[in-house]
């Protein structure tokens, strides 16, 4: 079975273009309803399924919108060689400013962007912390490879060792 299934690798331009397009049907989507009025507590309580049954179509477009959100920086990173802990801590501050606003916004009640945007940023915020730990775990595995590969053997012969 695994041999019939192959990995398909995407070019980055088709991953630009698939991430304009979330954004692109997210805008379409977002005009033909109207803007949420709600108050929430914070970004998270939009998480209780009380709100996705009431409103289900803006669900899925903070979902399309925080997808789209979430696979940004990511694609941006594909251009960067393996610089592991470096994107890491990019998207770990990435992620803390993208919750941090959306509090703000959601707290405060302030219409600097509508709610939609404000949510769909607090759920790439949670998001991007999968990639960041991954991206730390992959620096951790590489540094240690390096100090290990770069250790000599100590069950290779010395030059300077007779075979008498």
């Amino acid at each position: 079975m695994a041999a019939i299934i192959k990995l398909m690798k995407i070019g980055k331009e088709y991953i630009l273009l698939i991430i304009a397009g979330l954004f692109l049907l997210a805008y379409v989507l977002q005009s033909g309803v109207k803007p949420l009025t709600i108050n929430l507590t914070s970004p998270y309580a939009f998480l209780r399924a009380e709100y996705w049954q009431t409103f289900p179509f803006t669900t899925a477009i903070i979902l399309i919108r925080g997808l789209a959100l979430f696979i940004l920086p990511l694609w941006l990173f594909s251009f960067f060689g393996p610089a592991h802990y470096a994107k890491a801590a990019t998207l770990l501050i990435l992620s803390g400013l993208a919750q941090l606003y959306a509090l703000q916004e959601v707290i405060t009640g302030a219409k600097m962007v509508p709610l939609e945007w404000s949510l769909s940023l607090s759920l790439s915020g949670m998001a991007l912390l999968l990639p960041t730990l991954i991206f730390f775990l992959q620096g951790l595995i590489h540094s240690a490879h390096q100090k290990i590969s770069s250790a000599p053997n100590p069950f290779a012969k010395d030059e300077n060792e007779n075979d008498d």
